[in-house]
């Protein structure tokens, strides 16, 4: 198993509570979407999934500075290429919205299903 396929399990499990479909589908569903694991002492914690200017970030283990690192990286270089990043999360998803504004993200609309946030710039360089 890959780096990037380890990480892509732990994003999904960071969310398979919240969706509805199981591990198979939710790898079909990202088959186009590029995976930047993020590691720890070595260790993968967890991953960013980059589709073009959409980004979304999942992991299994408590985030520490060093893997804020890859964040940072990956959040920064979708502003420096695209001029502007965007993501979602769901309304029940407090934890994950406020990680998003911490990182620079302001909402740009709300429907049942998903908050969109965007990043002109990132508070973290």
């Amino acid at each position: 198993m890959t780096p990037q396929d380890r990480a892509l399990i732990m994003i999904y499990e960071s969310v398979k509570d919240r969706l509805n479909i199981g591990l198979v589908s939710y790898i079909e569903a990202v088959k186009d979407w590029d995976v930047v694991p993020l590691t720890e002492q070595g260790e993968i914690i967890g991953g960013v999934l980059l589709k073009s200017n959409e980004i979304h970030v999942g992991f299994g283990k408590k985030l520490k500075a060093s893997g804020r690192r890859y964040i940072r990286m990956a959040l920064n270089k979708t502003i420096d290429k695209y001029g502007f990043a965007l993501t979602s999360v769901q309304p029940q998803n407090s934890v994950g919205l406020r990680f998003c504004e911490r990182l620079g993200f302001v909402k740009v609309g709300e429907s049942n299903e998903a908050i969109l946030l965007r990043c002109d710039r990132s508070n973290y360089k």
